[in-house]
């Protein structure tokens, strides 16, 4: 048996009864690979706060940087964010814990993978007849380093405190609501598009599948030069087939899956936004799950888009499904693809057969819980 550690964050309000589900599924999953899971405690987030004063322990980053795979189930309260997030801003969960991990990981890439079917139609609140017969499968990736969301706390070193101060540049921390002008700082190097096409390009040969470039290039300079240099790198993949898409074109065609199959190359924000949107066309956010990486040294981060539903803690509600399917992910990371591929197939035999957590079900159908949801799961592992 292989042993391998993997840093373990179960997070906020219902993310820990999820990554319950999940865990158990990967355990039991890896094991016809002969890999054997070391899950590593790894605090962070709100829970955190309330049993050591921060939300991202220096034993906790450390342990998630050392281990290089981290298996994260989501920070945040908004009632926590509003009491104590409000007088410590800078205790805010996601700021403190999840960008430093992806800025301190180099994590470039991030994986969010959407299949549609005809079979399973009645998840999508898209007709049926807009599905292709064939299905859609569409692959975001999504630049997940520099752009806005790192752009002033990389860059504003570079100024003189007067120039910073005339121009608005601050941290979404220090804002206060009375400012006159507030900028964000945004950004690409060539070096990391170069870097990030490339692979991109290289996944899309692999699938043989379409790339698909989503950008602004028809009104912010950062997109006009992401597409310039897209051009450069797509010389090298002739085989592989690539088109262009405007952010707001790209939105409109998510109610056309059809048109956008492939691997989809976003930048930050946009891949933010338009992979959440299609996660609700395949079923919701409960199902969406994704995988973030380093390409130099395949470090990882495999966290659920679905967030922490607050609403849910304590309940046995939540949907396991995004969680489970993102452990799939991190088997097939390290290697352990007879795992991972046993857990997609589970989780398909299991919405094919009709289990619905609340967020899925339909009218008058059987209600699975959390956990339940989790052990028809386990139940299929083969």
């Amino acid at each position: 048996m292989k042993k391998v550690n993997v840093a373990l964050v179960t997070g906020d309000g219902s993310a820990p009864e999820m990554m319950r589900e999940a865990t158990r599924v990967v355990s039991l999953a890896a094991k016809l690979d002969d890999v054997v899971i070391d899950w590593l405690d790894t605090p962070m987030g709100w829970n955190a706060y309330k049993k050591f004063g921060d939300t991202t322990p220096a034993s906790s980053m450390d342990t998630a940087l050392k281990t290089g795979r981290v298996f994260f189930g989501g920070v945040g309260d908004p009632e926590m964010d509003k009491t104590i997030g409000k007088e410590h801003p800078e205790m805010m969960p996601e700021a403190r814990a999840l960008l430093p991990i992806r800025k301190n990981l180099g994590l470039l890439l991030n994986f969010r993978p959407m299949r549609l079917t005809r079979e399973l139609a009645h998840l999508s609140p898209l007709r049926p007849e807009l599905i292709p017969a064939e299905g859609v499968e569409m692959v975001f990736i999504r630049f997940l380093l520099e752009d806005s969301y790192f752009g002033t706390k990389d860059l504003r070193a570079h100024l003189d405190s007067y120039n910073a101060r005339v121009l608005g540049i601050k941290l979404k921390s220090e804002v206060d609501g009375n400012e006159h002008l507030v900028t964000e700082l945004a950004y690409y190097r060539g070096d990391t598009i170069r870097k990030y096409f490339r692979a991109a390009f290289q996944y899309a040969q692999s699938k043989k599948l379409l790339l698909i470039s989503v950008d602004k290039a028809n009104v912010m300079a950062r997109y006009a030069y992401w597409r310039k240099v897209v051009g450069q790198v797509a010389k090298e993949f002739p085989d592989v087939p690539i088109s262009y898409q405007l952010a707001d074109s790209a939105c409109a065609l998510l109610f056309r899956p059809g048109s956008l199959r492939g691997v989809i190359a976003c930048g930050n924000e946009h891949g933010d936004i338009l992979s959440d949107g299609a996660a609700e066309m395949v079923g919701g956010m409960g199902m969406m799950h994704s995988s973030s990486i380093n390409p130099d040294t395949g470090q990882a981060l495999f966290e659920s888009g679905a967030g922490t539903a607050p609403t849910l803690a304590g309940q046995n509600m939540a949907n396991p499904l995004g969680r489970i399917l993102t452990g799939a992910m991190l088997l097939r990371h390290i290697g352990a693809e007879r795992g991972a591929a046993a857990i997609e197939t589970a989780v398909h035999e299991v919405l094919r057969k009709g289990c619905r957590t609340a967020d899925i079900a339909e009218a008058n159908k059987h209600i699975f819980s959390c956990s339940e949801m989790g052990t028809a799961v386990l139940n299929h592992i083969s």
